[in-house]
This record gives structure tokens, sequence and C-alpha cells, in this order.
């Protein structure tokens, strides 16, 4: 009971710490005018943004973090010292290869950085994550693979952290989508950690759901009008997703509590919670090749700007994905019982692809509309961030 009060204020400090962040943003943002543009050439959003709701997760994280486990070890509330040491060491690389990743995003939201020095830092951050002895050890039968050695684990993860972290900037292209994504994922990290009893992870899942959640109600239902609407930026998506991808990984490398198991079901859940930004990725970075344009482009084939044009709104198109997402976590979640993982996969990607081709029928052609300015979005990312 006492753990659950705790992460329950983490949670709630999370969010209102968050909030003051994001008012004090928007005021900065409007007095200097750092806006996200109307691109004239994509006709995406009509009004001027601010796009710095992001920097609010890293400062939050950093806070509460730093004021949960001040508070524990001063009162000795910490109960398992010794293995909550090794884990409390883990975060704080995360949080300095996050700070790395934090100060790439405000640049690159002010200035527009080039993608090859973009991934040259993603590969930096990521490789200060690995260096705390954090890597994958483990495919739990994936491509008929269990224990995997370190010199495979290590660029296996920092090739996993880049993507991912790319997948969640990729997809943040209207509002409520990446975010609301991030707050799936987070929730399902954080009862698979709780349940485990490892409270370091559960701590660092709560209090970035928190600071996501209170992101979230400002991209969904501020407007511009009032002054109360932002994006994410880079530097929200950067950092976001790396947290993620810090806490998936952190899943693939512990045993759980009733000692090493050869069942994957933790594994599929935590993936399953990530899996069409991942697809999504993966998709757009061959499709493009394939048609001899650069992968690192942005353009307006995402799944969203697809569902978009079967004439479903900015609304309707977030609780879609929302929804399937949802939905492909639970069904993961009940077929791992009976199915490989690798029948899982195959039946997740195909049943991807059979949604991409019925999408495809069903879109109209492009037409050089705006959205309603009460559904701003931002443009779509490129690959890189």
């Amino acid at each position: 009971m006492q753990t659950y009060f705790i992460l329950a204020t983490d949670f709630i400090m999370a969010m209102l710490i968050a909030a003051g962040l994001i008012k004090m943003l928007l005021y900065v943002s409007y007095k200097n005018r750092i806006f996200d543009l109307p691109d004239a050439s994509r006709r995406v959003h009509t009004v001027p943004v601010p796009r710095l709701g992001g920097m609010s997760f890293m400062p939050t994280l950093i806070i509460v973090i730093t004021f949960t486990v001040g508070f524990l070890y001063r009162f000795g509330l910490m109960t398992k010292p010794l293995q909550d040491n090794v884990l409390l060491i883990r975060v704080a690389y995360m949080l300095g290869s996050g700070f790395l990743l934090y100060v790439l995003g405000i640049v690159d939201d002010l200035t527009d950085l080039n993608y090859k020095v973009k991934f040259l830092i993603q590969f930096a951050a990521s490789a200060l994550l690995v260096s705390s002895g954090l890597w994958i050890n483990n495919l739990y039968g994936l491509f008929g693979v269990w224990r995997i050695p370190f010199y495979v684990g290590m660029p296996l993860t920092l090739v996993l952290m880049v993507l991912v972290t790319n997948a969640i900037n990729l997809i943040d292209g209207i509002d409520g989508l990446a975010s609301g994504l991030a707050i799936i994922s987070l929730g399902v990290l954080s009862v698979i950690f709780i349940y485990e009893r490892r409270f370091v992870y559960s701590m660092t899942s709560v209090t970035m759901l928190g600071a996501v959640a209170a992101f979230w109600l400002f991209n969904v239902f501020g407007t511009p009008e009032r002054k109360t609407k932002l994006y994410m930026g880079d530097t929200g998506s950067l950092t976001l997703g790396l947290v993620l991808c810090f806490l998936i990984v952190s899943i693939c490398a512990f045993r759980g509590h009733n000692g090493i198991t050869r069942n994957c079901k933790y594994f599929i859940i935590a993936f399953s919670s990530l899996m069409i930004p991942i697809l999504e990725v993966a998709r757009l970075f061959f499709t493009r090749l394939i048609r001899h344009r650069s992968p690192f482009k942005a353009d307006l084939d995402h799944i969203h700007h697809r569902l978009m044009r079967c004439g479903l709104s900015v609304r309707q198109t977030r609780w879609a994905i929302l929804g399937a997402d949802v939905v492909l976590i639970l069904a993961n979640a009940g077929l791992s019982i009976v199915l490989n993982v690798n029948i899982l996969l195959v039946i997740d990607v195909l049943i991807y692809t059979l949604a991409l081709i019925w999408i495809g029928r069903k879109m109209k052609p492009a037409e050089a509309r705006p959205i309603e300015a009460g559904e701003v979005s931002p443009t779509s990312q490129d690959l890189a961030g």
C-alpha cells in the first residue's frame, strides 16, 4: 500500500509540475513568437502554434525522481538498497542520455538541424545509456533466439533505441497521437513494473506518464485562440522515445519475481504497445527507398494522413489509431498464452499490411486543404527528428 501511495503521489506531482512548466513555455513562446508556422505547401495547420511542449518532460522527470529518491533515502524507506542502487544507476544514465537528446531537440526545434547530425547525437545518447550495463540479453524465442551475448545485444539495443526514438518522432503528426500512444505504452509498462515489484522502474514510468498526460490535455483540448495549445516538438518526441525504449529494454533484461521463465508475455506486451509506430517507421523507410526517395525526407504518406484522406477528421483519426493500439496489445497479450512469438509477429505484420491495403483503396486523391482551426496539427517530422 505504501508503494502505491508513493507512485500515485509521483504521478500527481508530475502532472502538476508539467502543467506549470507548460504554462511557462506557452508564455515564453507567445512573448518571443516561437511558433510552428503553417506550411503553405503541405497545408497541415493554419495558424502559428508553439512547439516547445516537450521541453516539460525531462525537467519534470528529473525533479520528481530526485525528490522521491531523496525523500525515501532520507527516511530509510528504500527496502532493497543493493538492487535499487543498481537500478538507480541505470536511471541516472538514462537521465544523462535523455538530457543529451533534450538539448538536441531544443536546438533542432529552434534551428532545424541536419539529419546526419541528429542521427550522430542519437547514437551517442543511446551508447551512453547502453554503457550503464543495460542492453537486450534475451529475445524470448523471437526468430528462434533466446539468450544473446553482449556483443550482439549491445549493438541491437543501440539500433532499437534510435528506431523507437524516431518512430515516436515520426508519428507525431496530429494532435494527441504520439502522446496518446506513449500514454498507453507507459501505462502498460507501469503495470508490469508494479507487478514485478521494480519500484525504481515503476517510479520512472509513472512519472513520465504524468508528464505526458499533462501535455496531452493541453495538446488535445487547448486552442490557439485561448493560447493554451502547443505541440510536443522534437524535444519531446526524442526524449519520450528514449525513455520508452529504456523501459522496454529493462523488461527484456530482468527476471520475473518467480524466477527465469520462458514465458515471453511481458516481452510481447511491451513491444506490442509500440508496434504501430515501429511498423510505420519501417514501412515508410523502405517504401521511400523503393520509390527512390530519401528515407529521411518528410511526406504525407503516414498512416494518419492516409486515414484523413479516407474522410476521417483529426479527432476520428486519433481515436482510430489509439483504439487499434489498445486492441493490438490486448489481443497479443491473450494470444501469447497459446501462440509462439514469431507467429504473433507474422499475424501483426499481416493485419497491418491488409489494413494499409484497405485504407489505400478507400483514400481520396490528396487535397490541398487545411484542417479545422480547432483541430490544428503539426507537420509530421522527418525520420531523423
